[in-house]
């Protein structure tokens, strides 16, 4: 495997800082506000929660074309920038006062999904690229290293912008509407300076192309191997149930526990912490163990949290603090060894179409998810619904749903296979072995969070 320079990882961890911090401004608590000052209805919200899946579909003919033609680092480059600019337009029309709430819901909505379609496009290129850049051997550590500096960027942002919102949302004369020209601003500006450190990375060569086969051959390509065929359908299966409740728990916070924006700011904030600390104990654990036995264990844990949710009430606090520090911790290694099993069953040749048919399939399993459950939220809206003389709400009925869903779809990762994987039991051993930080080695991967290299011909 061709590699290059210690200063494409640290680079690469730079674009991930801003390009986190941008992402967090324009989605999670901000984009749920968002909506709701905009006043769209649940319907809505639930559309912009499935957009970003939505659009994995056009990941296929921008893989073909990279399979036949490369430049991954222009494509990357090109489609973030797109991407996050369209942020500009999208600030115009919700400020502006001309449109009526309908006709500015629809115009973002547009917007929203025209960002996110050059998003993906860029993401399934950066994969591929990425990918080839950072050797299997320490890709757990590497992808820790980063996400972690990621995590402790999109935390920063979550306590600063969360703390504007809530002052200016008391403001007399419409505090949020300028609370939101500060945050989605910035969003862009840290969007085009990650760009600088992107351009900076320098990009393999790729692997064979597809050269003369067609399209819909090079499409069929992954669906050709059973074990990749299976992690496709756990990965729909799974998308779906996480993401029938996943979009909305924002909305339960702020509209049915009565939280605040500052207080939702801190779980978020503590989810960070759980997640960046996460991070860097699944990563090295997977460099170990692998991925496969890490996804087994912490799924189990993913499962109960929408049940776990319902037994929330307003006026809760200690709760939803446990609740955030264990789905952050778990959710990290989750989402890491997805990410890890992902890149290690794909081959190298014609990577781009196995990485986009997954990520079409799993984005289409995570866009349907919201669909329905916005659909189910709008039927129950009238409905008084009662169990055992306790009033049930719409939300708690989905977060119920999310957690039968989940129970199912988990049993289908037992057909899913990976080289050189461990079991469970592997698993719990090396987790017994493993020591808590100090705080001088917490310190130490803060300030030396990059990975050293050696330069392989």
């Amino acid at each position: 495997m061709e590699f290059h320079s210690k200063n494409d990882i640290k680079n690469s961890i730079y674009d991930g800082l801003f390009a986190n911090v941008f992402a967090t401004l324009t989605g999670g608590v901000f984009l749920t506000g968002f909506a709701l000052y905009l006043g769209m209805s649940d319907a809505m919200i639930g559309m912009l929660g499935s957009i970003p899946f939505l659009v994995t579909a056009f990941q296929l003919p921008a893989s073909y074309f990279l399979g036949k033609n490369g430049g991954r680092k222009s494509i990357t480059c090109w489609g973030a920038a797109i991407g996050r600019f369209t942020w500009v337009p999208i600030l115009i029309v919700a400020v502006t006062p001309y449109f009526s709430t309908q006709t500015k819901s629809l115009f973002i909505l547009g917007l929203f999904f025209f960002s996110h379609s050059c998003i993906s496009v860029s993401y399934v290129s950066w994969l591929s690229w990425i990918s080839d850049l950072v050797p299997d051997n320490i890709r757990g550590k590497f992808f820790g290293s980063r996400n972690m500096i990621c995590g402790i960027a999109g935390m920063l942002a979550l306590i600063i912008f969360g703390n504007v919102l809530d002052c200016l949302k008391s403001h007399p004369s419409d505090g949020l509407h300028l609370g939101f020209v500060i945050t989605f601003t910035a969003a862009v500006v840290f969007g085009m300076l990650g760009l600088y450190f992107l351009g900076r990375i320098s990009e393999p060569r790729i692997g064979n192309p597809a050269g003369a086969v067609s399209f819909g051959k090079f499409i069929n390509l992954p669906f050709r191997e059973k074990n990749f065929r299976n992690f496709l359908v756990f990965s729909f299966g799974w998308s779906f149930s996480v993401y029938f409740a996943s979009p909305f728990f924002t909305l339960y916070f702020l509209r049915y526990l009565k939280f605040s924006y500052g207080f939702v700011a801190v779980l978020n904030t503590i989810s960070a912490c759980a997640d960046l600390i996460g991070m860097q104990v699944w990563g090295r654990i997977s460099d170990k163990v692998k991925n496969r036995a890490i996804i087994r264990f912490a799924s189990w844990v993913a499962v109960f949290l929408p049940l776990a949710w319902v037994t929330v009430k307003p006026g809760s606090y200690i709760l939803p603090i446990f609740l955030h520090l264990v789905g952050g911790g778990f959710w990290a290694g989750i989402n890491l060894s997805m990410n890890n099993l992902l890149l290690r069953i794909s081959p190298r040749e014609n990577k781009e179409i196995f990485l986009s048919i997954f990520n079409m399939l799993a984005g289409l399993g995570a866009a349907s998810g919201p669909i329905l459950s916005g659909l189910a939220l709008k039927f129950m809206a009238d409905l008084d619904l009662r169990l055992l003389d306790r009033e049930i709400a719409p939300l708690q009925i989905v977060f119920l749903t999310s957690t039968l869903l989940r129970l199912f779809s988990i049993q289908l990762f037992k057909w899913v296979h990976e080289p050189e994987e461990a079991t469970v039991g592997e698993l719990v051993r090396v987790l017994r072995s493993v020591r808590g930080m100090n705080v001088a080695s917490g310190f130490n991967y803060l300030l030396h969070p990059f990975i050293e290299i050696t330069r392989k011909d």
